[in-house]
């Protein structure tokens, strides 16, 4: 797996879960879907690469980072070997279904946490394993997932494109970059999907991004 099939693997993966709209778009009325999307995106690497690419979740030792995701592969369970690191990180404006933007306030906070979390890694080992990464520099890649809910009666265009902004604003100042960009992007997996819920009709986004750590 190269730099390039990690950037490939996204791609496709931003199609997989458009694909899933009608499954996912409900979910995001429910909390933080960080978790399930990491499975996801594990699930999806491993049809993708014909099993020869097994993410591994929330690795690390006592005492080491826990990596969201950890791609290995290898001739046997007894050598495996960390070719590619992702971290994850899931933003939203409102808590479940709540009808205000209740976790706006929250992303300062968990974007600078992310800054730490997405970096050059140093390691040769981890989790008793060897690490052989092959992106660029030697990178974790930090994978973004950015929800918006609202319910429709108080959805405004400008709202939610404000939200967007500050979010990639907020990233931008921190030094994320999409890529090989020079400003962190966020790409659309669907807008304004409408979803019925407690007798309330919400419109429902979702953007996703594959970041670096700036230069």
């Amino acid at each position: 797996m190269t730099t390039r099939g990690i950037t490939q693997l996204y791609y496709k993966f931003v199609g997989h879960l458009r694909s899933r709209t009608d499954f996912i778009a409900p979910l995001q009325l429910t909390g933080r879907l960080e978790d399930y999307l990491v499975h996801e995106f594990i699930g999806y690497a491993y049809g993708e690469s014909g099993g020869k690419l097994l993410g591994l979740s929330n690795l690390g030792n006592r005492g080491e980072q826990k990596i969201d995701i950890a791609f290995v592969q290898g001739g046997s369970p007894a050598s495996p070997v960390i070719i590619g690191l992702v971290e994850a990180k899931y933003l939203m404006n409102a808590h479940r279904f709540e009808t205000i933007d209740s976790a706006k306030d929250e992303v300062a906070k968990t974007l600078k946490d992310f800054q730490w979390q997405v970096r050059k890694f140093e390691k040769d080992l981890h989790a008793d394993m060897q690490v052989h990464l092959r992106s660029r520099n030697s990178e974790v890649y930090g994978l973004v997932f950015v929800s918006y809910t609202k319910p429709v009666n108080q959805s405004r265009h400008k709202d939610k494109e404000v939200f967007y902004a500050y979010v990639k604003k907020r990233a931008g100042e921190l030094g994320f970059r999409f890529l090989d960009y020079e400003t962190p992007h966020l790409n659309k997996v669907y807008e304004d999907k409408t979803v019925d819920a407690l007798g309330t009709q919400y419109f429902v986004s979702l953007r996703t991004g594959l970041w670096r750590a700036g230069r």
